[in-house]
C-alpha cells in the first residue's frame, strides 16, 4: 500500500547542492572598510574603519566560482566597482563568512547633518577621551549598532578551497565585472 502523499515511483529525487567554499580578499592592500551603524532617536552616526588587509569565506551552491554584482560603497568616489562582503547573497552566492580583518589604519566618524555641532564635538571628545566608540556610543549614550557593512574594491581576488588563484575581477566603467589584467 503507497502513502497517500508520499512519493510516486515518477518522482525525480533532486541532485544534491554542492557547496563550495572560495576565499576572497581585495587585491591590493587598504582596499577595505568597515561601516558601523550606530542608530538612535531617528539618527544614525557612522564609523568607517579602513583596513590594510581582509579575507572573507563565500559559499556558493553550484561548484563555481562567486558571481558577485558591483555596487556603490556609501561615501566612496562615486565608482560601482565595491561589494558590501556582508550581503552580497545573490546569483549563486549562498552565504559569506568574515576570516578577518587586519592592520585597521585609518577610522573616519560621520555625525548626522541634524546633530547639532556642539553634541557632536561632546561625542568626539568623549571618544577620544575614552578610546572605545562602540562603549561611549552603546554602552555611556544609548545608540545601538544596528548594522555593520564590510566593504572591498578594487581588483578582488578568488581563490579555491587549496589556496589557488581562481580569478581576479573588477570592475568596468558601468560596474560590470571583467577580469583583471596586471600591467
Amino acid at each position: 500500500m503507497a502513502w497517500p502523499n508520499g512519493p510516486k515511483d515518477t518522482d525525480v529525487t533532486p541532485e544534491p547542492v554542492k557547496t563550495t567554499v572560495w576565499k576572497v580578499s581585495p587585491y591590493y592592500k587598504k582596499s577595505c572598510e568597515e561601516h558601523e551603524q550606530y542608530t538612535k532617536d531617528g539618527m544614525t552616526i557612522i564609523r568607517k574603519t579602513g583596513f590594510r588587509g581582509a579575507s572573507f569565506f563565500v559559499y556558493t551552491n553550484d561548484g563555481k566560482p562567486p558571481e558577485f554584482e558591483f555596487d556603490f560603497v556609501p561615501g566612496g568616489d562615486g565608482n560601482k566597482d565595491s561589494i558590501n562582503m556582508y550581503s552580497c547573497y545573490t546569483n549563486n552566492i549562498e552565504s559569506t563568512e568574515l576570516e578577518s580583518m587586519w592592520d585597521g589604519c585609518w577610522e573616519d566618524i560621520e555625525y548626522p547633518e541634524e546633530m547639532d555641532e556642539e553634541e557632536q564635538e561632546r561625542l568626539a571628545e568623549l571618544i577620544e577621551e575614552e578610546g572605545d566608540v562602540y562603549d561611549v556610543l552603546e554602552n555611556q549614550e544609548g545608540w545601538m549598532l544596528d548594522e555593520t557593512e564590510a566593504w572591498i574594491w578594487g581588483p578582488i581576488l578568488i581563490e579555491d578551497e587549496e589556496g589557488n588563484k581562481v580569478r581576479i575581477i573588477c570592475a568596468d566603467e558601468d560596474g560590470n565585472i571583467i577580469d583583471y589584467k596586471d600591467e
